[in-house]
């Protein structure tokens, strides 16, 4: 009898105390959308509840539930690595209109790649990397430089044209003619590469 009084005596107090004894009352998951998120280790936070969100997700939603009238506030607690993330709609009052109107949107950092040139005395080099664009380095100059490349991305840069007269090759290439140079871009500015042109 008195274990019966006992239970009952603790489920008025959790009944009172809801959130203390791990329930919020609420119906209605806070969510939201995800657009660009192509790096690892985001993680957003709504009061004290944290929300690892993993890379190519495309929407989120937080564990704990709330009811009609909470406020809410969800923050970027952690950018994911190599990329910057912006909130936007990420605090309010919930309703069942207002619960999933937030969205993260993330672009990846990029930074210059390129490298030294020797022996370019001659016009109609041009260089490209895969599909993303292309540079025509004029002549006598002595570097080159792409200017946006994603973190963490494969870069594959290779000659599209040889200058009048020459014949370029990137230092390190694996291919038999030197016309071209692969490998992934880092955290951080590039400008290690070379390219060395000679006469025919």
């Amino acid at each position: 009898m008195k274990n019966v009084y006992l239970r009952s005596m603790l489920a008025a107090a959790c009944a009172a105390t809801l959130a203390a004894c791990g329930g919020s009352g609420g119906n209605m998951y806070l969510s939201g959308s995800v657009i660009g998120l192509a790096k690892t280790g985001l993680i957003l936070q709504n009061g004290g509840e944290e929300l690892p969100v993993t890379a190519g997700a495309s929407s989120f939603v937080f564990v704990n539930l709330i009811k009609s009238e909470d406020r809410y506030d969800i923050k970027i607690k952690q950018q994911p690595k190599g990329a910057t993330c912006t909130m936007t709609n990420g605090s309010g009052k919930a309703n069942s209109y207002s619960v999933s109107t937030a969205y993260v949107s993330c672009i990846t950092d990029t930074y210059a790649l390129g490298g030294s040139i020797t022996g370019l005395n001659a016009s109609g080099l041009t260089l490209v990397n895969g599909i993303s664009g292309s540079i025509s380095p004029l002549q006598g100059a002595l570097t080159f430089t792409f200017p946006a490349v994603a973190d963490g991305s494969t870069y594959n840069l290779s000659i599209s044209s040889q200058p009048a007269g020459l014949t370029c090759k990137f230092q390190g290439s694996t291919s038999p003619d030197g016309h071209d140079i692969v490998g992934v871009m880092g955290s951080g500015p590039v400008s290690s590469l070379a390219l060395n042109c000679a006469p025919k």
